[in-house]
């Protein structure tokens, strides 16, 4: 995980002990998700819960689902076969396939992901202050390839889409939303955009593509002290750039080349987890969508 000189040498800013460095790429990521996840989340959900699994527990198996990409039923086998994973998550026994499926079938269970994802965020940019950007990206729900679809005369009409803001030294996702797709990506922007602020991530510059050429949302982000950069799009006949936010920049900024690292991230954590989803509902559908890109956080 992305680590600032100025913490102290024994510990990440995540308070990770960097003796655990040495150990293997997993148990690392699922320990520090355990840690990221506990201050997020209350060991139970109420009072009358059975206390065999704390909730923190129960994430970071969905965690290590979605990092390798498998089913509730091999992730439940995996675990079997894995008592250091067992161990780095403090599980004194397995939880069954449908454990792990009720707990990600809960409501507001994206609520989580915001969470950790803005723990994540917040504690990288106050240790390093830097730029920001935004884009979007899909995830199939099916398994049949692009050539099958159009081979059988089918058009491929709805997918995953996630929105996603991505702090640009640290290559890491800080705010994401999920939604259907294809829609312009100035519709789940906004959404993306409360999620830093309120998780008071406040990023250098925002950088986006031209889909981000919107005078209001240039208008709203200045304002708020982000400043924010798209390419601009002439509409008008006489060439002329309407908007006073739009108009400001004569040229592209030399530092608008950092914006391919939002690229970067989405096409790392599709390679990483996969691009295909196997949750049916949409809500499910949408967990598992955004458990891809906050297992490659917490890897990262």
């Amino acid at each position: 995980m992305f680590r600032s000189m100025e913490h102290d040498r024994k510990t990440g800013i995540f308070g990770q002990p960097i003796a655990e460095a040495g150990e293997p790429e997993l148990i690392r990521t699922l320990k520090l998700g355990l840690r990221i996840a506990r201050r997020r989340l209350a060991d139970h959900s109420h009072l009358n819960s059975p206390k065999i699994y704390t909730q923190p527990q129960m994430f970071c198996c969905l965690l290590l689902r979605a990092h390798l990409n498998l089913t509730y039923r091999k992730t439940e086998e995996l675990l079997r076969l894995m008592p250091a994973a067992c161990e780095a998550i403090g599980l004194a026994r397995v939880p069954r396939f449908t454990t792990m499926q009720t707990f990600a079938n809960q409501p507001g269970v994206l609520e989580i992901v915001d969470g950790v994802l803005a723990e994540i965020g917040k504690t990288i940019i106050e240790a390093c202050p830097q730029d920001a950007a935004i884009d979007g990206t899909g995830c199939e729900t099916t398994s049949a390839s692009a050539h099958f679809v159009s081979r059988a005369g089918r058009k491929r009409t709805k997918y995953v889409k996630l929105t996603v803001a991505v702090l640009c030294a640290a290559a890491i996702p800080a705010a994401l939303t999920v939604d259907w797709g294809p829609s312009h990506d100035m519709r789940q922007a906004w959404s993306v955009r409360d999620k830093l602020r309120q998780a008071e991530i406040t990023p250098t510059w925002l950088w986006g593509d031209g889909a981000y050429d919107s005078e209001p949302w240039h208008r709203a982000n200045w304002e708020a002290g982000v400043k924010s950069y798209a390419p601009t799009t002439i509409k008008s006949k006489d060439g002329r750039v309407g908007g006073f936010y739009r108009s400001a920049f004569v040229a592209t900024p030399i530092e608008y080349g950092r914006r391919w690292m939002c690229e970067t991230v989405n096409s790392a954590a599709k390679r990483i987890s996969g691009s295909t989803l196997r949750s049916r509902k949409e809500n499910t559908l949408f967990f598992e969508a955004a458990m891809k890109f906050l297992a490659y956080a917490v890897k990262r």
